[in-house]
């Protein structure tokens, strides 16, 4: 983010005196809020979901992080923030956003429900963002889904889904099989383990992939704009390599992994290697 672009903000605060304003500088980029009223709680839930159990998060405007649970139970924390012309106007907007929940024996799906031009990321006006902190004992089939915001996920075991727009999917430490998209952000994916297929796709973003040593899998890694660089010394035998994609076996074979941006480049590399 250019210096030019945070001047020309500053400026534009400058110039409206009469009302409150502030510029943030973060990883989505410039931000001007012009909100003076703020407002946050925060929603929390235990759940006990059994082995193979399924866990649904869609969040409509900000983080969603998620790592190990300490003990069998999952643990939802959503931290609300609200933004409007005063501090009763965001209260309300806080009161007016309904968490709702579809629990049953196997299968727990959360879905923050916001009012149509509420949701945040407009110039001026209210805002509402919501960050997700949720631990996760292994061997859930676990489903989490934001927009303009980034999905963290942290030394989990399971069938893992994540995506993003307008947001970047983060992964270090995790085992299983993983599906992860975005548009408009970027992948880092770190695996331990890989049991099932794997899926890694995004839309002007690179992608880079770290694998433990042992890992076996058959792989595809294919660019439209951009290329495919894999670290040498990788255990991977091609059966073809261009510029622009890769396919071949990791050590022995076993699920497939499929790494695809259009653009945007792929790397790949040994977990824990220099310069993976």
């Amino acid at each position: 983010m250019s210096k030019r672009l945070v001047r020309s903000c500053a400026v534009l605060c400058l110039g409206l005196v009469s009302t409150a304003c502030d510029v943030k500088v973060g990883d989505t980029g410039v931000s001007v809020d012009f909100a003076v009223g703020k407002a946050t709680d925060e929603w929390t839930r235990t759940y006990d979901l059994p082995p193979g159990g399924r866990l649904e998060i869609v969040n409509t405007n900000g983080l969603i992080h998620a790592s190990p649970s300490a003990g069998t139970k999952v643990e939802v924390r959503a931290t609300r923030d609200a933004r409007a012309g005063n501090d009763e106007a965001a209260r309300s907007l806080l009161q007016k956003t309904e968490m709702r929940e579809d629990v049953s024996p196997d299968r727990v799906a959360i879905e923050a429900r916001i009012e149509q031009g509420q949701r945040g990321g407009g110039f001026g006006g209210p805002q509402l963002t919501i960050r997700y902190d949720v631990q996760i004992p292994p061997g859930l089939t676990v489903m989490l889904k934001t927009q303009n915001g980034e999905v963290r996920m942290e030394n989990l075991q399971g069938r893992l889904t994540a995506s993003s727009t307008n947001g970047g999917v983060i992964g270090s430490g995790l085992s299983g099989s993983v599906d992860a998209s975005t548009v408009n952000g970027g992948i880092q994916m770190d695996l331990t383990a890989v049991t099932g297929d794997t899926r890694l796709v995004t839309v002007n973003g690179g992608i880079r992939l770290t694998l433990a040593k042992d890992v076996s899998a058959e792989f595809e890694a294919g660019v439209v704009n951009g290329g495919v660089l894999v670290q040498e010394g990788f255990p991977l035998a091609a059966d073809e390599r261009t510029r622009q994609r890769v396919a071949g076996r990791i050590n022995k074979g076993g699920p497939r992994i499929v790494v695809q941006t259009t653009n945007g480049g792929v790397r790949v590399g040994g977990r824990g290697e220099p310069g993976a």
